[in-house]
């Protein structure tokens, strides 16, 4: 027994876009509302020094932010730590071959806490440790 298949259109065939739509919306508010956003490292009660320079201070994921308060506080993560947690901490990012540190020390502060944080950094095998400061423009 044969089948009798109908003729085909001019136009060919037309897929329904609407289910992949809605499902690239979901995935969208999905990855959104489960983002680690960087910002929540940048504590803004730290002044930095200022710069006229036009480069852009960003924060990738894969960046290790120090913030030292203007009371010589190291604050990683969002909670105070003391030298040997810095250490610690600073240890294990190390395993991660692209990581980078961001050092951020208020303006207010002392240097010492500065240059312990980039000490640490220096004697765990990161060469080149990046402090941010803020950018006035021209």
């Amino acid at each position: 027994m044969r089948v009798r298949r109908e003729e085909s259109s001019e136009e060919g065939f037309v897929p329904n876009l609407t289910p992949f739509i809605d499902m690239m919306f979901i995935l969208i508010v999905f990855f959104l509302a489960t983002t680690r956003f960087q910002e929540a490292e940048r504590d803004e009660s730290i002044r930095l020094a200022q710069s006229r320079s036009s480069m852009p201070i960003s924060t990738p994921s894969n960046v290790l932010v120090i913030n030292i308060d203007e009371d010589g506080q190291t604050i990683v993560d969002g909670r105070p730590r003391a030298l040997e947690e810095l250490e610690k901490i600073v240890r294990e990012r190390r395993r991660d071959e692209d990581c980078e540190v961001v050092v951020r020390a208020d303006l207010r502060g002392q240097v010492g806490p500065l240059a312990e944080a980039l000490e640490i950094c220096h004697r765990l095998g990161f060469k080149t440790p990046n402090i941010t400061y803020a950018n006035v423009g021209n």
